[in-house]
């Protein structure tokens, strides 16, 4: 049907615009440019809210003290090196002539033979070996190479005047003691990855106020990481160990001593253990909400972070322990805690790198918190099994709305008329979103914000 043009008299077509037209990404980018020239809301800015509430920071943290705690359940029962004490009943020195003539043996009551350098530091800093005699009571840190005998070892340390034994740990075999070590060493892995993953795992539903999410995730993370751990240690040992030799046969004078080229490899070698490790610490969210995209994130990172942790560990005992020292507890407990901070930021980091669209609270009790989409759909609502749980909040229900991914496509729908949602100010039933859209929730406030390919 035409109209006429009252100036000229003709016809004019009549425009119909269909709803597919009207609800189309054209004209939100239209009315978006308006209400940015009105100076309304409409194109947003990135929030301003408490920028410690981003993903990267809270796992950072949390995955720090997570570690901290693992090394504070370890080290107790964990010992650097095997320990033997006795009186020394005789010290033999090697001919001038021999190949190895730097060393010599310190024969024990007990029956153990201790192959010990001239460059062997002990735990007094005024003291070195050349003060040791016959008769006297000594302690000896070493490491065992079963293949020589059960009765020798070499030292590393030398403790001149250790404390008195108990009769359980002065009669015990070389062999247990060993044993003993090995055993406690193998729950190192599994015992730091268990508790990154139970920290990071949780830290969501604890951020969100979700008790069973976070004990869910919690749970997942732990479970993961401790088996995930034992079998990441088995694997980190095979690459760790022959690395570890390369480095021993670039060795300085005495046992245990690096050269330059033999740290660097010693230092690679932890590195990438750790990087293995790492697989499993960051995995317990995704796969306790059942989330290919969060478990992937968290795969990435804990390797990324493991892999960054492990490379500083060996430089922090270097800065920190005192060859004087045989424990390396204070270096542990920073190693560790470094590893917990680099797999949990670099989990958050590779989440914001990797994510495709995000609401940031702008207004609300979590202002400055990130709610990543990853599900295809998702429950925003005052329910502890929404998805996005907004609580505090008398203006949301249960069940407000609903949020449908389809490729690069987002659409929001309110699911009950007396609670409304809005997008940039207007009340709307269903709409679709684009990047940097303001949604209000009763009286809390998202920004929208996807990728550029997905505008």
């Amino acid at each position: 049907m035409n109209q006429p043009d009252l100036n000229s008299g003709t016809q004019r077509p009549v425009l119909r615009i269909t709803k597919e037209q009207a609800n189309s990404s054209h004209v939100d980018d239209l009315l978006k440019r308006q209400m940015s020239l009105r100076g309304e809301l409409g194109i947003a800015r990135e929030s301003n809210g408490h920028w410690y509430m981003q993903n990267w920071f809270t796992f950072m943290l949390v995955g720090g003290l997570f570690a901290f705690i693992a090394w504070a359940i370890m080290e107790p029962f964990y010992d650097d090196h095997i320990y033997i004490q006795g009186t020394v009943t005789k010290i033999v020195a090697a001919p001038n002539d021999a190949e190895d003539s730097d060393f010599r043996e310190v024969h024990l009551d007990n029956g153990q033979v201790i192959m010990l350098s001239a460059q062997t530091p002990t735990t007094q800093k005024e003291s070195t070996v050349d003060d040791l005699r016959i008769e006297q009571q000594a302690g000896f840190y070493v490491e065992w190479l079963p293949e020589l005998g059960e009765k020798i070892s070499y030292a590393v340390n030398v403790e001149l005047n250790p404390p008195a034994q108990t009769p359980a740990d002065a009669d015990q075999s070389l062999n247990a003691i060993s044993a003993r070590h090995q055993a406690i060493s193998m729950f190192i892995f599994p015992l730091v990855a268990a508790m990154i993953g139970l920290g990071i795992g949780a830290t969501d539903g604890i951020a969100c106020r979700l008790v069973r999410r976070a004990l869910l995730a919690g749970a997942v993370g732990l479970i993961i990481g401790l088996l995930g751990g034992f079998v990441s240690s088995v694997i980190a040992n095979i690459v760790y160990t022959p690395l570890t030799e390369l480095a021993s046969r670039q060795s300085g004078d005495a046992i245990g001593s690096f050269s330059t080229s033999g740290f660097l490899v010693q230092m690679g070698g932890r590195s990438l253990a750790w990087a293995f490790a790492g697989v499993a610490m960051g995995l317990g969210q995704g796969m306790a909400m059942r989330s290919s995209k969060l478990a992937l994130y968290g795969l990435i990172g804990g390797i990324l972070g493991g892999l960054i942790g492990g490379l500083l560990f060996d430089p922090v005992h270097f800065l920190i322990v005192s060859e004087h020292n045989p424990s390396a507890h204070w270096s542990r407990m920073i190693g560790f805690t470094i590893i917990g901070l680099t797999v949990g930021a670099m989990i958050g980091i590779v989440e914001l790198l990797g994510r495709d669209a995000w609401f940031c609270m702008t207004k609300g009790p979590l202002a400055g918190k990130e709610f990543l989409v990853f599900k295809n759909t998702m429950r925003m609502g005052c329910s502890p099994r929404s998805d996005i749980y907004l609580f505090n909040d008398p203006g949301v229900t249960d069940h407000h709305a609903i949020l449908r991914a389809n490729g690069g496509s987002y659409e929001i729908e309110g699911m009950d008329p007396t609670y409304p949602i809005t997008v940039n100010g207007r009340v709307i039933k269903r709409s679709r979103l684009r990047h940097g859209d303001q949604v209000g929730l009763g009286s809390t406030l998202f920004t929208f914000n996807c990728k550029a390919n997905n505008n």
